[in-house]
């Protein structure tokens, strides 16, 4: 495949997919859930030390600091939409976003499509930061995108459920 098409198909899908999430009128939302330890339709999406998923807290180095970005499906799961809030002084440097089909930025809202029906803990993305080293007792939190104030997460049967939800992760000091 030639660049200029590579590009093109590209562009094609990136455009397909926030149409998709911008005109979708018959949005479906889960029932409220019932009492119990199940998590949300769209499952949790939060700002972790570890690509595992193990570790939310995040240690403030006074330098260059590296977070990963993991979606926990509630039941497998295809795109998924929200924003990042990082910590005052925290400057993002750049991102490894783990699936080539995204669009947006972390501050005011992302997209990601997965390219397929995707379950258990996806790492979604690696983001470096540059930490000011005083922020103890900050937090990260993945939380509604700007535009449409959602956490919006696709399913495998490709119904948009609006519960995902956001974490918040702990900033220390060493």
């Amino acid at each position: 495949m030639n660049r200029a098409f590579r590009f093109a198909f590209y562009a094609c899908i990136m455009l397909s997919l926030a149409a998709f999430i911008a005109c979708s009128d018959e949005e479906t939302t889960a029932p409220p859930p019932e009492p119990g330890p199940e998590p949300a339709t769209g499952g949790t999406i939060g700002v972790y030390a570890d690509v595992n998923g193990t570790d939310n807290n995040i240690i403030d180095t006074g330098g260059l600091v590296q977070v990963y970005v993991i979606h926990k499906t509630g039941g497998g799961s295809t795109a998924s939409q929200f924003k990042i809030i990082a910590p005052e002084g925290w400057t993002e440097i750049g991102a490894y976003h783990q699936f080539e089909l995204h669009i947006g930025t972390f501050y005011r809202g992302i997209a990601y499509a997965y390219g397929e029906c995707l379950e258990g803990t996806l790492h979604l993305a690696t983001v470096t930061y540059q930490s000011p080293g005083n922020s103890n007792g900050a937090f990260f939190q993945v939380a509604p995108e700007d535009r449409w104030g959602l956490i919006r997460v696709v399913d495998c049967n490709e119904t948009v459920y609006t519960d995902g939800q956001g974490l918040t992760s702990p900033v220390s000091t060493p």
